[in-house]
């Protein structure tokens, strides 16, 4: 997943220097600088390989991990490995300046083997994380009980 120099300098030169200015009633802003282009087509790309490079070090050698722009999916066969992942993944770039919203962050709890007993108590911080029946991840629905009758409708 090496970048060379020559692809990391055109894409540092096309952002150079970019200004823009907002439309307001009366007339335009004055001309200010901005950075990435949100709704940019490199927008995602480039906000997955900078999160790949500073998640490196914490990446399973089998990944059991989704990660797509800024969306995270951990996976574990235990709860408490779930919630160790979700640490480490937490100390990680919030040591780099990112910050998980807890507010958006939920798991899903898909019970493979049969097994008795209820998986309760994901938690990022000592606060529990909402369980959910299902969740979407790149317009798949992901079902509790392993079913995919919804992603087909």
């Amino acid at each position: 997943k090496e970048i060379t120099v020559e692809y990391m300098q055109v894409i540092k030169d096309m952002y150079n220097g970019v200004k823009t200015r907002v439309r307001i009633l009366g007339g335009n802003t004055n001309d200010f600088l901005i950075g990435l282009h949100q709704g940019s087509i490199l927008t995602p790309f480039l906000f997955t390989i900078a999160m790949e490079e500073l998640t490196r070090e914490i990446q399973d050698e089998i990944p059991l991990y989704m990660l797509l722009t800024d969306d995270i999916v951990l996976i574990d066969e235990t709860r408490d490995g779930v919630n160790t992942k979700l640490e480490r993944w937490r100390d990680t770039l919030e040591a780099k300046g990112f910050r998980l919203s807890r507010s958006k962050t939920e798991y899903l709890h898909c019970n493979f083997s049969g097994s008795e007993g209820v998986a309760n108590g994901v938690t990022m911080e000592g606060v529990v994380i909402p369980r959910v029946e299902m969740f979407k991840y790149l317009d798949s629905i992901i079902h509790e009980n392993g079913k995919i009758d919804e992603d087909i409708n």
